[in-house]
This record gives C-alpha cells, sequence and structure tokens, in this order.
C-alpha cells in the first residue's frame, strides 16, 4: 500500500464538519475534487467498487469522510469533498491507505477501483460567492441534479478584467430578476491556469435547456454583449455535461 502514499490519501480523507445537503454557500471556501477517468467498459464495476466503499466506510465508522460524487459525459467520475483546511490531513482513510490499518476489505475494494480507471487526477478550486448568483440560495443535490460545467481558460494578466466583467454579469442577473443562477469557481492547483468554472443545474436537461431560454429572453441583447466582452478575455473553453450521483456518495448525518 506504500505506492499509493500522499496522493491516494487524498482520496476523500480531508474531514468535513458538515452534511453538503446541509451547507450554505457562506460554508464554502475551498474544494478538493478527485477525478477519476473511468474505462468505458468498467463502469458498473467502478459503480459496484463505489457502493462497497460507502458500505465499508459506513460500517467501520470511519470518521472524517464525506464526498459528493458526479458524473461528466466524458466518462470522468468527481468526488468532490470541502475542505475546512488545507493542511487538515488526518484520520478518515488515511490509516487505511497507508496500511497501517489492516483490511482486507478495504483492499480488494481499493484493488476493485483501481482496476476500472485509466487514471486519475486531483485538483483544488476556490468557490468565488461575490460572482456567483444564487437566488434564494437555489439548491443543486437531489433537487436539481443535473449539472453543466463551463471551463473558461482566462488569458493572463487578464484575471481583473475578468473579475469586473463577471460582477456585471452577476449584476446582470439580478436587475432583470433571473430564476436561475450559476456559482463561480476558480482554480487554484492542479488545473491549468488561470481558470473559472461555471457551473449551472437543472432538473433534467429538458428543464435546463428551458430555463436557458428563459434567461436568453430575460437577459436579451445586454446579456449577449456582455458574454461577448467576457469571451475577449478567454483563450480557450470547454464545456461539459453530467450529473449528480447521491447513490455513489457519502453523506452521514452523524
Amino acid at each position: 500500500m506504500k505506492k499509493y502514499n500522499l496522493l491516494l490519501l487524498l482520496l476523500i480523507v480531508i474531514g468535513m464538519g458538515e452534511v453538503f445537503s446541509q451547507m450554505s454557500d457562506d460554508d464554502w471556501t475551498y474544494v478538493m475534487v478527485r477525478d477519476d477517468v473511468v474505462k468505458p467498459s468498467m463502469t458498473v464495476y467502478y459503480e459496484a467498487a463505489l457502493t462497497d466503499l460507502s458500505m465499508f466506510l459506513k460500517d467501520s465508522h470511519v470518521e472524517g469522510v464525506q464526498y459528493i460524487t458526479q458524473l461528466q459525459d466524458n466518462y470522468h467520475y468527481t468526488h468532490i469533498t470541502k475542505l475546512d483546511n488545507l493542511n487538515e490531513m488526518d484520520d478518515g482513510l488515511k490509516a487505511f491507505i497507508k496500511g497501517e490499518k489492516k483490511s482486507a476489505e478495504f483492499d480488494l475494494i481499493w484493488s476493485d477501483l483501481n482496476e476500472t480507471i485509466e487514471s486519475y487526477s486531483y485538483y483544488v478550486v476556490k468557490y468565488e460567492p461575490d460572482l456567483s448568483y444564487v437566488p434564494d440560495g437555489q439548491l443543486w443535490l437531489e433537487e436539481a441534479p443535473n449539472r453543466r460545467w463551463n471551463y473558461l481558460y482566462i488569458q493572463p494578466g487578464t484575471e481583473k478584467e475578468v473579475e469586473k466583467t463577471l460582477k456585471a454579469w452577476k449584476n446582470l442577473y439580478q436587475n432583470k430578476g433571473v430564476k436561475h443562477g450559476f456559482r463561480v469557481f476558480s482554480g487554484v492547483i492542479g488545473l491549468e491556469q488561470p481558470v473559472l468554472i461555471l457551473t449551472t443545474w437543472a432538473e433534467s436537461p429538458m428543464v435546463y435547456q428551458a430555463n436557458l431560454q428563459d434567461n436568453m429572453e430575460l437577459l436579451d441583447y445586454e446579456g449577449t454583449l456582455l458574454w461577448m466582452c467576457m469571451m475577449e478575455f478567454v483563450r480557450k473553453a470547454e464545456t461539459i455535461e453530467g450529473w449528480y450521483l447521491p447513490q455513489y456518495s457519502f453523506m452521514p448525518e452523524d
């Protein structure tokens, strides 16, 4: 197990003080993401291993572990953990990963997970509440599991201009009374920099498209001009769709 040591330690071992579904946006600071690239033919086995891992964590009363799982349309499964402290690396699965606690069951589950993935990576992002628009504290877990992530890779040196543009974008949403919001995350480590991730959500893809149409009609030409202005600072953009997967997330209430 020693060969996994530090990187695998980061899977989901960062402790969290609250359940995700009970958090408001004010509780967020940094978020760590483990990104598993799963072999398309092995997704069923990967998800089965996630189920086994969740049962192991619960039955073994492993402390300091909570995460939400999302599936992107490119066969990337992301496990998202709120960081209370970037240096917080105790408890949780650390003892099992490092082999300090022996568990044949855990070793088998971990082996099953590793056999289903092509690769994995980690990155940390920071939630930007001042740039985000979340009317009425909109929830985005079970109530709205459909996701879209817009990765905007910014021209270096234009970060301040981008921030001003996003604040104007947020103000436009507020002034127009748009009902469907967005959250903004900035890359910290592990991603090509500088980058912003704009996340939107809905109950389903059909509802998402209807919401998008409503937004466009309300924002009108002002929204188009402001978005074109934003694109002047973007050197590369990528849009990925996917889902929040509560059945593979681990959020114990105790």
